[in-house]
């Protein structure tokens, strides 16, 4: 029994592996939230210091090129794995440059760290404990749980896969779990979701078909008698003028009553097949003693609208979205401004997080490619704020982080503060002052901000 349980919840640890790798590849709502990090975290563009100096206009063309793809790679990567499984190859002109390993071509699961294992023995040989520190990162190895990952297709080697942990791995967490058991991701909550709402709606489309589908369902109840015989009902024999010839003068046909069920539908095609329409419907005579009867609709009784919403909003959870962004925000009110400008400023801080871990990323790649020191090396990825001013002081903090030019800080301090009197005065009198423009006056110098 032991073994049949434990046989079932390795099955549903591999369902849900590649479940998870069709969320995260096919779903909308998750790939619309990717694009919001994405479009928040490298509109800015990507900048490299090395020795306390910019780099040169020709390289910072190649990290447009190459590494901004590789970290719109890894934000994918963050939330699917937990981690970041990155390589470096080798483009046409011999440069290094980073990739993620893509979905579909590794496993992955937790296990305990090389030290701890070295302490316990845990039957392992001395030269399998050294493999396994050699695919863990220099300072991944002293973790209680790392992650460990296996290439499976391309010829890779495990040493050949550096590992980048961005959520602190767990071990059997949901492994032995009464639910239903998940590989170790941080988006494993919400695949029994996703799995029950594509379900929900494979159920009713199923439905859809059947009920837009014509069928016939007869009913026989049949009128005779105790010595009648069932059999005869069922040829449909009315009367002995069944063999009875076409009399002179009349239709090619006997009458139609003496006919049998399979002569009666013949006779019907025949009739409307000789009649001028565009439209050929197909009639079917049932035997005496038979009904037809309305066939019963399938009324599935999952609510897609609340599995679709619930799914909705532990994706922006999970993914530090606010779910106005997914799906529109909610009717007016102060309330609703509240709760906006609020999730707003918890949005900002989780791209400065995001933004955090992919320039240490960035900062291990390129030690990695090109041999420097990992204090010589910076990258800044400033994410895109969302415009919320209040008061002047979030004017300036958005001028300080490089969101506003000097010009539009002018401009909306003068809006801000009600200082705009000339535009005003033009718009009321735009005749008088178009005849006094020789007496124009200098104007104001502008504030500071």
């Amino acid at each position: 029994m032991r073994q049949m349980r434990q046989n079932s919840r390795l099955w549903d640890i591999a369902e849900s592996q590649w479940l998870l790798l069709e969320l995260v590849t096919s779903d909308p709502t998750l790939l619309q939230c990717f694009k919001v990090i994405e479009a928040t975290c490298l509109s800015q563009g990507v900048h490299c210091r090395v020795s306390g100096s910019a780099v040169t206009p020709q390289f910072q063309r190649f990290l447009d090129e190459y590494y901004t793809p590789f970290c719109k790679s890894a934000i994918v990567a963050m939330f699917t794995y937990g981690f970041v499984p990155w390589r470096l190859r080798k483009v046409g002109r011999g440069d290094q440059v980073p990739e993620v390993l893509p979905p579909g071509t590794f496993t992955w699961h937790t296990e305990v760290g090389p030290e701890e294992q070295e302490q316990l023995g845990g039957g392992r040989t001395k030269r399998k404990r050294e493999e396994l520190a050699g695919c863990v990162a220099a300072e991944d190895r002293t973790r209680l749980v790392v992650y460990r990952i296996r290439p499976t297709t391309g010829g890779l080697r495990e040493e050949d896969v550096s590992v980048f942990i961005t959520t602190p791995p767990t071990l059997d967490v949901a492994n032995n779990s009464m639910l239903y058991a998940t590989v170790p991701s941080p988006l494993a909550s919400i695949l029994s979701d996703y799995k029950n709402l594509r379900e929900a709606q494979k159920r009713r489309s199923h439905a859809d078909a059947w009920n837009t589908t014509a069928r016939l369902i007869s009913t026989f109840k049949p009128s005779l008698r105790v010595e009648d015989n069932p059999s005869q009902y069922l040829m449909d024999f009315v009367h002995e003028n069944y063999y009875a010839p076409p009399a002179m003068g009349q239709s090619l046909f006997p009458p139609f009553q003496a006919h049998n069920v399979w002569q009666r539908e013949h006779v019907m095609r025949r009739q409307f097949m000789e009649a001028p329409s565009n439209h050929h419907p197909e009639v079917y005579a049932l035997p005496r003693d038979h009904d037809i009867i309305q066939q019963p609709n399938l009324e599935p009784c999952e609510d897609l609208v609340f599995l679709l919403e619930k799914f909705r909003h532990d994706v922006a959870s999970l993914t530090g979205i606010p779910y106005e962004m997914i799906a529109g925000k909610a009717g007016g009110g102060h309330e609703t401004i509240r709760k906006t400008m609020a999730s707003g400023r918890i949005f900002t801080a989780n791209m400065h997080e995001i933004c955090r871990h992919l320039q240490g990323l960035l900062c291990r790649v390129y030690c990695s490619a090109y041999g420097t020191p990992l204090d010589q090396v910076e990258f800044a990825l400033v994410p895109m704020p969302r415009l919320e001013i209040e008061t002047v002081q979030d004017l300036k903090i958005l001028y300080e982080i490089g969101a506003l030019s000097p010009d539009m800080v002018i401009t909306l301090s003068k809006v801000l503060l009600g200082d705009d009197h000339g535009g005003a005065k033009r718009r009321r009198r735009p005749q008088q002052l178009a005849g006094a423009s020789g007496d124009a006056k200098t104007s104001p110098p502008a504030r500071s901000v």
